[in-house]
C-alpha cells in the first residue's frame, strides 16, 4: 500500500512540475511576443525599470540574509565564549594551582570540568573543535608517558581550533606560539 502511494505521489509530482514548466515557457513566449510588438524605446524603458527594481529587491533580500547570518553567528559566539573561557581557566588552574595554593587540583574538580565542558561543547562547539577535543581527550586518557612535547603540541592544535571557532584567523601564529605564552622553554621543542 505504501509503495503504491509513493508511486502515485511521484507521478503527481512529475505532472505538477511539467505543468509549471509548460506554464513558465508559455509565459516567456508571451512576454517575448509582447516586447516584439511594442516600440523599441518603450521596451528599453521597461527593461531598464524592471532591471532596476529587480536589482533593488535582490539587494535588500541579500542584505537581510547577511544580517540574519551575522546575528546567528554572534549569538553562537556569545554562547561559545563562556564555554571556551571555562576551558582555558581549567588548564591554567591545572598548571598553576599547586604553585599558587600549594594544593593540586582534585580529581573531583577535574571530573566536574570535563562534564561541564563536554556538555557545552556537545551543544555549542564547532565540528572542528569537537573533533580536536575528542582526539585530544582520548590521547590524554590513554597517555601513559605523562605530558610530553607531543601532548602539548596537540593541545596547541586544540587551542588554535578554539580560536578559529571564535573568529580568529590564526594567520601569524606559528607552531609553539600559543604554548610559549605559558611554557618557558618551548623553543627547544618547536622544530622537532
Amino acid at each position: 500500500m505504501k509503495q503504491i502511494n509513493s508511486k502515485a505521489m511521484t507521478l503527481i509530482s512529475v505532472i505538477i512540475i511539467t505543468i509549471i514548466l509548460i506554464g513558465l515557457i508559455l509565459m516567456v513566449v508571451s512576454i517575448t511576443k509582447l516586447f516584439m510588438s511594442i516600440e523599441k524605446e518603450l521596451a528599453a524603458a521597461i527593461v531598464a525599470t524592471t532591471g532596476t527594481i529587480l536589482v533593488s529587491v535582490f539587494s535588500v533580500i541579500y542584505t537581510k540574509y547577511l544580517e540574519k547570518k551575522r546575528k546567528i553567528e554572534q549569538e553562537l559566539r556569545d554562547k561559545k565564549l563562556p564555554m571556551y573561557e571555562l576551558f582555558v581557566n581549567y588548564w591554567f588552574d591545572l598548571m598553576y594551582k599547586k604553585k599558587l595554593t600549594g594544593e593540586p587540583m582534585t580529581e573531583q574538580e577535574m571530573v566536574a570540568f570535563f562534564k561541564e565542558f563536554t556538555q557545552g561543547l556537545l551543544v555549542w562547539g564547532s565540528d572542528g573543535v569537537i573533533s580536536k577535543w575528542s582526539d585530544f581527550r582520548v590521547k590524554m586518557v590513554s597517555n601513559r608517558e605523562g605530558f610530553n612535547e607531543n601532548f602539548f603540541f596537540e593541545f596547541e592544535e586544540l587551542l588554535l581550533e578554539i580560536r578559529k571557532d571564535t573568529g580568529h584567523k590564526n594567520l601569524k601564529i606559528s607552531r609553539g606560539d600559543l604554548l610559549g605564552l605559558f611554557i618557558n622553554d618551548i623553543d627547544k621543542y618547536k622544530n622537532r
